[in-house]
């Protein structure tokens, strides 16, 4: 399946700092191999990682004042463990990049061991 990405992101992805993404609706599942795709839906789309398979799959619920993660919500601290594992400097700027998505429901794809 094809897994698109923001070309800004493609150095966290590939210097393994960038370890999982959130997702929209619910269509990954554990075990889906992911083929690490910029531009995707266009002509020049082309795969820069992988492919690689998604390990785990947790439920990400956003809103203005906080995340939460399989239904548990996330302190200050490990919200921004959380957001930088996922490319982000802060918190802040996660919480900005979904601002115009909130309440916002979907997965948060692993493609490490990583759990929160």
């Amino acid at each position: 399946m094809v897994l698109g990405f923001n070309e800004a992101f493609i150095p966290a992805i590939v210097a393994g700092t960038k370890i999982h993404t959130i997702r929209s609706g619910q269509r990954w599942r554990m075990g889906a191999v992911a083929q690490f795709c910029a531009r995707a839906q266009q002509p020049d789309c082309y795969e820069f990682w992988g492919p690689w398979p998604i390990v785990r799959v947790q439920e990400v619920e956003l809103t203005a004042t906080g995340l939460r993660i399989d239904g548990r919500p996330l302190g200050p601290a490990e919200l921004l463990v959380l957001a930088r594992a996922d490319g982000f400097a802060t918190a802040a700027a996660l919480l900005a990049f979904f601002a115009d998505q909130m309440p916002f429901h979907g997965q948060l794809l692993h493609w490490t061991d990583c759990r929160y």
